[in-house]
């Protein structure tokens, strides 16, 4: 007659941080190359079925269990052993000081450097912002910073649609997209039908867009000239204009460059050049 095992939590704890760590390791590679979330919001973006917002919650979730996990591991499992050795060790920390030196000033050079954008640790941010910025050059973005919660009736007063909310309903519905009130955010519409928010506003706007700069679209990458020429004006026409408002700029710099140098947003530049180039 065989005797019943009794639950292995040793095997369970540490089979369940190892899965724990794999998940987070797998969503913090996601997350440090997923685009920015007006971007991610507004096309729809994913990686084997899920959204980045289903990807933070995986690494939020996971991150609690690993945490759960090595404290009920480290104080319940083998709090005994894990006692006797800190009180064992002690004295030889104190005694031998080099490693507890060497650790605790490890960590501090890691702290401070991310938090003065200190050489490397300010390259490893910039890649991850270039490659979260890569997506918004291919996809394009939004017109304005999280469009999709915009309701149909709040869309239509942006200067770039200029239309009721009603008609924008309609044009929708002439599509065969299921909404039913102008008080329904894109975001709602979108997941009632299963497609891209960035596929409705395309159908409302469509027929509509004009030469001037989307807020979206990676136009922070894009340099003064190029600016000038999806604009229709003459770059250095468009960089004098830009010194009358007190801008400083060259045909050469990039937009995001020149934004920052003047003490501005990027969205708010674009949104200047749109007024200075628009044609009346």
């Amino acid at each position: 007659m065989s005797v019943k095992q009794s639950f292995k939590w040793r095997v369970f704890i540490s089979a369940g941080l190892a899965l724990a760590f794999l998940v987070m390791f797998v969503s913090g590679i996601v997350l440090y190359i997923s685009p920015p979330g007006r971007v991610a919001n507004w096309t729809d973006w994913n990686i084997f079925g899920l959204t980045k917002k289903g990807w933070q919650n995986q690494h939020v979730v996971f991150g609690f269990a690993f945490i759960i996990l090595s404290i009920f591991h480290l104080f319940v499992i083998n709090w005994k052993a894990f006692f006797s050795y800190i009180k064992s060790k002690a004295s030889k920390g104190v005694n031998n000081p080099a490693e507890l030196a060497i650790s605790l000033v490890l960590f501090a050079v890691l702290a401070v450097g991310t938090f003065w954008h200190l050489p490397p640790f300010e390259q490893i941010i910039a890649l991850g912002d270039q490659l979260s910025g890569s997506w918004e050059d291919k996809t394009g973005g939004p017109p304005v910073p999280h469009a999709e919660t915009l309701s149909l009736e709040e869309l239509g007063k942006m200067p770039r649609v200029n239309e009721p909310g009603s008609e924008l309903l309609k044009k929708l519905q002439a599509a065969g997209i299921k909404a039913s009130s102008t008080q329904q955010t894109l975001l709602e519409i979108a997941a009632e039908n299963g497609t891209e928010v960035q596929r409705l506003y395309d159908i409302m706007v469509e027929g509509k867009r004009s030469g001037g700069l989307g807020e979206g679209g990676g136009w922070g990458k894009k340099t003064l000239e190029e600016a000038a020429s999806a604009a229709g004006v003459a770059p250095l026409a468009l960089q004098q204009a830009l010194k009358q408002q007190g801008i400083e700029a060259s045909p050469d710099d990039r937009l995001s460059d020149i934004a920052s140098k003047n003490g501005m947003e990027t969205p708010e530049l674009i949104r200047r050049i749109n007024a200075m180039t628009e044609k009346r």
